[in-house]
């Protein structure tokens, strides 16, 4: 999906679940070479584990993305992270609020 909010506009994707389809969708919209769904047995947290390579490997994000995340494409802050609730409250809700689907990510 694609959100405006003032001058910004960005590509979301949000986490719905865990499936082989969801890995899938979150590593073409990264282009990230190392996407993957893990489970830790300690903390009994499922999560989808993306590193998005930067200019050097000094710059590598490293995104644990849990069901209900979404993760975000900003040509101003770059790749973010944010829970569903501050997602919404600062893309979909509000005047500035806007979104539009153009086909190329969706809401998983």
């Amino acid at each position: 999906m694609i959100y405006h909010r003032k001058a910004e506009t960005v590509r979301a994707i949000q986490i719905k679940d865990y499936s082989p389809a969801t890995v899938a969708a979150v590593k073409a919209f990264t282009g990230a070479e190392h996407v993957e769904y893990r489970r830790h047995i300690r903390a009994k947290q499922e999560e989808v584990h993306v590193i998005i390579r930067g200019a050097s490997s000094i710059f590598d994000d490293h995104i644990h993305l849990y069901r209900g995340d979404w993760l975000v494409r900003s040509e101003l802050t770059g790749w973010c992270k944010y829970r569903d609730w501050e997602f919404k409250q600062r893309y979909e809700e509000g005047e500035h609020g806007q979104q539009s689907v153009d086909g190329t990510a969706e809401g998983l």
